[in-house]
C-alpha cells in the first residue's frame, strides 16, 4: 500500500456564503513552493487516500477530513471540529497568486 501524502493547509479562500459548509472555495500552503486547490480537488485526495491534510493548532497537527453535510454538501473539516468547519474559516484567506490545481 501506497503512503499518503501529507500536507498543511495553511490558509482558506471563502466566497461569503451564508452556509459553513459551502463557504470554502479553496485552500492551500507550502512555504517553499505555494499550492492551492480547489475544495472539490482536495476532497477527492482525501476521499482517495493519495493525501492527508491537516492544520496546525496549539503546537500539533490535527488532521483534515472529508464530510458530508445534513443538506448533501461535501466538506472539510479537522478532527477538532464538531460538525461545521471552524478551524479552516478561522484561516487566513489564501493569496491570489498561489497555483491552483
Amino acid at each position: 500500500m501506497v503512503k499518503a501524502k501529507r500536507a498543511e493547509i495553511t490558509c482558506a479562500a471563502q466566497n461569503g456564503r451564508h452556509s459553513p459548509y459551502d463557504r470554502i472555495t479553496h485552500v492551500g500552503g507550502g512555504v517553499a513552493k505555494p499550492w492551492k486547490l480547489s475544495i472539490k480537488a482536495a476532497i477527492k485526495l482525501v476521499d482517495s487516500g493519495a493525501w492527508q491534510f491537516y492544520v496546525t493548532r496549539d503546537g500539533g497537527p490535527v488532521k483534515v477530513e472529508a464530510q458530508t453535510s445534513r443538506t448533501g454538501s461535501r466538506y472539510l473539516k479537522t478532527a477538532n471540529d464538531r460538525n461545521e468547519p471552524f478551524d479552516l474559516l478561522a484561516l487566513p484567506d489564501c493569496p491570489v497568486d498561489e497555483v491552483v490545481s
